[in-house]
């Protein structure tokens, strides 16, 4: 994503935010602190319990469950690494 303006960017995260379904997988491209408080690791796969949907400028976010603390956590689409579509059927209302 080098030489992004922030526009493109932030279209680029949206749409990948569109892509990834409740239910499916994520993984990080680094380690994930929040206030220096060690929360998801890298090349760890978690399950996307939510999505959160923002108007701009603010990103829309997915949630996992750290399998560290237990916390749930919002992780901004650029975070991520790759992610893994789920065989699983996931109902969800809006």
């Amino acid at each position: 994503m080098e030489g992004l303006d922030f526009t493109e960017l932030h279209l680029e995260t949206e749409l990948l935010w569109s892509e990834i379904s409740v239910g499916d997988s994520v993984m990080l491209e680094a380690d994930l602190y929040e206030s220096n408080i060690f929360k998801l690791r890298k090349n760890q796969m978690y399950e996307v319990v939510a999505k959160l949907q923002n108007m701009a400028p603010e990103p829309s976010m997915l949630v996992v469950e750290s399998d560290i603390t237990g916390d749930l956590i919002r992780l901004h689409p650029a975070l991520l690494c790759s992610y893994q579509v789920s065989n699983n059927y996931t109902s969800h209302s809006q």
